[in-house]
């Protein structure tokens, strides 16, 4: 793994002012995420995710990335929340990555859907194992997952 006073070739390429060649934004995102999981002392995947009510007005609140692809990052909720109700009236979304011991940041914004359950992936454990949904009570549980796209 790469330490922060040696960046990735990605990010290498992303502040060279001479390089005009394209970057897959997904791939810079992987480039990031592996830095982040070694020098980030709490949650890594945690996102700030936001949203809109009837009104037009905006709601963010913190969530776990639990799977991504090249569609982008998946959390789960529950659709009988105030964030499952915005996003089913709203379909998109908007995500912040803040990982404060690389001093960066990434942003998302896009339309969002339901997708089916992902298989478990180390950061996607099954509900069964999970630390996190284990201890709360079945009703706070997510019961559907969202995919900013």
């Amino acid at each position: 793994m790469t330490s922060t006073s040696t960046p990735n070739p990605l990010s290498q390429r992303l502040f060279n002012d001479d390089d005009k060649g394209d970057i897959d934004p997904f791939a810079l995102f992987e480039e990031w995420f592996a830095e982040a999981k070694v020098s980030e002392p709490n949650d890594p995947h945690a996102m700030a995710v936001a949203t809109v009510d009837a009104n037009g007005l905006p709601d963010v609140r913190i969530v776990l990335m639990n799977a991504r692809d090249h569609r982008g990052p998946v959390f789960f909720t529950n659709f009988d929340s105030r964030k499952g109700e915005e996003l089913k009236a709203h379909p998109k979304a908007g995500l912040v990555f803040h990982w404060k011991s690389l001093r960066r940041q990434v942003r998302m914004r896009g339309r969002s859907r339901l997708s089916p359950r992902p298989k478990p992936t180390p950061i996607s454990p099954p509900a069964r194992g999970c630390p996190r949904l284990v201890p709360r009570p079945p009703s706070s549980r997510g019961r559907s997952i969202a995919r900013p796209i």
